[in-house]
């Protein structure tokens, strides 16, 4: 009986020791490819908020160099957008991981990862049907400063077409 014990103290304590070199394998690798690890809440939470300062840390530092672009441009640029659904169930569909909506009249969000580049789309941050487009890098194992938001645009739905138009644009599209 005291060698079942043994065993299953031992086989305990050597899956803890896994488990932790794997959490611990992740964060190395994170580091070492400078991975960002998107947060929807984060992101969402900063452009409902027009809070320039939160979202202005997720912004490629690169990217504000080269556009010669500061934290006022981007309070200048919110200031500008119509983001009026800004309530708990709002930012409940901004950042949830299933489908809310119909495929012609989307609800809630689109986050989608494509290799170490991704889009984002917050839909319906008005009554009027506007949405957020975000598009940036998500790692770069060479320069962290290139990773980050790149693009941010403001699309309101035009009421004759019905099609979206850009109505205000921060940043640049990465290539």
């Amino acid at each position: 009986m005291k060698k079942k014990k043994a065993g299953l103290l031992i086989s305990a304590v050597m899956l803890m020791i896994l488990c932790i070199a794997m959490v611990s394998g992740c964060s190395i690798y994170d580091k070492v490819t400078n991975r960002w690890k998107f947060d929807r809440g984060e992101v969402a939470g900063a452009i409902a908020e027009k809070d320039a300062g939160d979202l202005y840390e997720f912004i490629s530092p690169y990217m504000l160099e080269e556009n010669d672009l500061t934290e006022d441009d981007l309070r200048e640029f919110l200031d500008r957008c119509g983001i009026e659904n800004v309530s708990s169930k709002d930012m409940d569909r901004y950042t949830s991981y299933e489908f809310l909506g119909e495929p012609l009249d989307p609800e809630g969000n689109h986050y989608r990862p494509d290799g170490n580049k991704f889009t984002y789309t917050m839909y319906y941050v008005n009554d009027d049907g506007a949405r957020i487009f975000v598009s940036g890098i998500l790692a770069d194992p060479k320069d962290k400063d290139k990773v980050g938001i790149y693009y941010i645009e403001y699309l309101e739905k035009d009421p004759d077409t019905g099609k979206y138009k850009t109505v205000e644009e921060f940043g640049e599209r990465e290539s």
